[in-house]
Order: C-alpha cells, then structure tokens, then sequence
C-alpha cells in the first residue's frame, strides 16, 4: 500500500513538473522576438558622387542674398533610442515604461543614414512609442542648385535659426517622442504637446519567431523635390548659424511635407 501511495506521489509530481516546464517554455517563447531599429535616407545617394567638405569654415561663399540649394542628408548625433508599448498622448506626463534599444549614449556626429543599431530581443507585443534624443547642434548637408559640384556643410541648431550657435556645443534638444498621433515633446510642465501631427509611428508587433525592422525614414514619404533658401542676413557672403536664416519650398507643394516617418516590415528568422 505505502508502494503504491509513493508511486502515485512521484507520478503526480512527474506530470507537475512537466506541466511547469511546458508553461515555462510557452512564456519564454512568448517572449522572442527582435526588433531591428535603423535610419533611411532616400535622398543618400544624391551625395555620394562627390565628398562633402568637413567644416564650415572651408564652405563655399555664398552666390548672393538669398543662395538656392537642395539638402541630401544631416550630420547629427543620435543619442538613444527606446520604445513603448504604451501611448504617448498630447496633455499627459512621460510615466511611460520605456526599453531602451542602445547600450550606450552616442554622442558622436553622424550621417543620418550611416547608423546601425544591433537587433535586440525585447518582450513580445504591440510597441506604440519610440523615444530618441539629439544633440542640439547638427549639420545640413546640400548642394547649389545652379552647380551641383559645390556643396555645403552648414552648422545648425535643434532649437531654430535665431538660437546662437557653437561647434562646440555639447547640450542636447529635446526630446522627440512619436506615436500615432505624431512627433511630441515635454514642455516646461512636463506634459506631452503635438509638435508635428504628420510625423507619426503606426504601431509594430514583436513576435516570436520574426525580427521587426523599423525604419526611420528622412523626409517621410514625400517624393518631390525641396529647396532650401540660404539668406545671408548679413551680407558677409558666409554661412553664419544663429544669424542667417532658411526658407523652404517644396514641389510638387503638397499640403502635408514631414521631416520623418517610420517604415515597417517582419522578416522571419528562420528564412
């Protein structure tokens, strides 16, 4: 009898710790899924027939008043990522619970479309955020429109054209947080405002089994063709950031032209 009852016991005990590891199994699979975050710059290949030169202080002279260029990417220092699976929304605090996609802070300047992140393995679900910082100084990489051949680096700060700027500045821009309703950031309150509604992140699933790979995409999905208007303020024939402005015309000019937007596909892994 005392046989038979001990064998019950370890049977029992058998299919509960086989029950336990079939859960726990389940629950890491759950859990398997990588995403890939990078940048994409359509507009890439327009600058690399001729190297751009590397400070402003070698910049080609202005043609005039106002100098007629087209921008083909910017060199700017991306400082982290993170993602959400919760929503940023317009008039509430970050309490958010963010994952963070980079191993360390990037303070380097880069071209846009020369970033790469590592795929990381995150939780699986519905991602609805993305939070990354900048540096406040960056370049604008454009060329003359009359003569393709002369090109510009032009220093430029986060915080408009108005705000003084240094090569040297080591402070960052606001943050920017996208979710479907647009690009946000913090103000002084620290609550979310809308600062650019077209600017806006759809969503995107991790799986197990598949890699997510989210594009952040320069100019979103205009394809027409944007000029940028160098007004030299001060007439000195030179590029002065803080002092010289811009102004944009696009054509075709179509009614919504955003800075950025995101691109999703799922590759499985196994392919």
């Amino acid at each position: 009898m005392k046989t038979k009852t001990l064998f019950s016991l370890l049977f029992i005990a058998l299919i509960l710790i086989a029950g336990c590891t079939e859960e726990s199994s389940t629950e890491v699979e759950e859990k398997d899924g990588l995403l890939e975050f990078k940048t994409l710059n359509p507009m890439a290949s327009m600058q690399k027939s001729t190297p751009f030169i590397k400070s402003t202080t070698s910049n080609p002279p202005l043609t005039g008043p106002i100098t007629k260029t087209i921008t083909t990417s910017f060199n700017l220092a991306i400082g982290d990522v993170w993602v959400s699976q919760e929503e940023v929304i317009a008039g509430t605090t970050d309490d958010l619970e963010w994952i963070r996609l980079t191993s360390s802070t990037n303070t380097e300047l880069k071209l846009f479309e020369d970033y790469s992140f590592l795929a990381v393995e995150i939780p699986s679900g519905t991602y609805r955020s993305i939070k990354i910082t900048f540096r406040n100084i960056f370049y604008r990489y454009c060329y003359l429109v009359s003569d393709p051949s002369i090109k510009y680096n032009l220093l430029e700060s986060m915080r408009g054209w108005t705000d003084a700027c240094d090569a040297n500045d080591t402070t960052w821009a606001k943050t920017n947080y996208f979710s479907q309703d647009g690009n946000h950031s913090l103000n002084n309150n620290n609550v979310f405002e809308l600062v650019s509604e077209g600017e806006k992140l759809g969503g995107f699933s991790i799986e197990a089994g598949k890699t997510a790979v989210v594009s952040w995409r320069l100019g979103a999905d205009y394809t027409g063709t944007c000029y940028a208007y160098l007004i030299d303020e001060n007439g000195n024939s030179k590029w002065d950031c803080g002092v010289d402005r811009m102004e944009f015309e696009c054509v075709p000019d179509e009614e919504d032209i955003y800075m950025w937007d995101f691109v999703v596909k799922y590759i499985n892994i196994n392919n």
